[in-house]
């Protein structure tokens, strides 16, 4: 089983995280100092509230891969995850847009939020590794 996750999409992710949960506790604790304004129970549990609906959409994306297994891939991206078996598979397609594109035998075209463009090099390795299991396992023959 080989998988693909994007770099540094899961890198800021982590760091936002980090820093929600941080600048959120040091809210917490200078609060009662802010002097005109108090927090009160409401205040706080909005605040709560916010940021792990923010925590859970970093989650969200940080969940995003593609999953090559014996029988295809599963494809996770933010709202939407595919699964395809290897003979539904023509090709991946790396080209002006943010994200690699594979083609199905349906016509269809998926585009996977695992390898982006924002990656650089290792992103455009990803993709003609990605290719490679896809040609390796598909019966078509372009």
């Amino acid at each position: 089983m080989t998988t693909f996750r994007p770099r540094l999409a899961r890198i800021i992710c982590g760091a936002l995280a980090v820093t929600l949960i941080i600048g959120t506790a040091v809210l917490f604790a200078v609060s009662p100092s802010f002097g005109m304004y108090q927090f009160t129970a409401g205040d706080y549990a909005g605040t709560i509230v916010f940021v792990l609906i923010l925590l859970w959409i970093l989650w969200i994306q940080f969940q995003v891969r593609l999953v090559a297994g014996e029988d295809g891939i599963f494809i996770k991206n933010l709202i939407y995850s595919h699964t395809f078996t290897w003979d539904e598979l023509v090709g991946v397609d790396f080209g002006d847009g943010p994200w690699v594109r594979i083609d199905t035998v349906h016509g269809e075209t998926v585009n996977v939020m695992a390898i982006q463009s924002s990656d650089g090099e290792y992103a455009r390795k990803q993709a003609v590794r990605l290719a490679t299991i896809i040609d390796r396992h598909s019966p078509h023959v372009d």
